[in-house]
């Protein structure tokens, strides 16, 4: 090997030397890739869009838990009038039970006091 190595030294050497200096040239002579000001002013122009998107978004974020409160408020007093309704269903139908017990004179006893006729 050292044989070899002393032997061919300045061919080695060439090649590496060869292959050191084509690649210089391609480095150097590859144009590097620059972003025109059109396209910096797009991009400039997508990520004002894309703030303007969330700052939008954030805003209905509130809305919607705003609107969500409401709701909730709303379904409080809903389930109130539907225990109300209960409440007066349970009452008036007691009282129609309480007629069919009645003779006729408690029946008209019972609309005088009522209706105070």
């Amino acid at each position: 090997m050292k044989k070899f190595m002393t032997e061919n030294f300045k061919y080695i050497l060439f090649s590496v030397i060869g292959l050191i200096v084509v690649y210089c040239m391609i480095y150097l002579l590859t144009p590097k890739p620059q972003m025109s000001e059109l396209d910096k002013y797009k991009l400039e122009q997508i990520d004002n869009d894309i703030k303007k998107i969330i700052e939008n978004q954030t805003k209905l974020d509130k809305k919607i838990s705003e609107y969500n409160t409401e709701i909730s408020k709303i379904d409080s007093v809903i389930a109130t009038v539907q225990n109300k309704k209960e409440t007066i269903k349970e009452y008036y139908k007691e009282l129609g039970d309480d007629i069919r017990t009645m003779t006729p004179s408690q029946i008209n006893n019972e609309f005088k006091n009522r209706y105070k006729y």
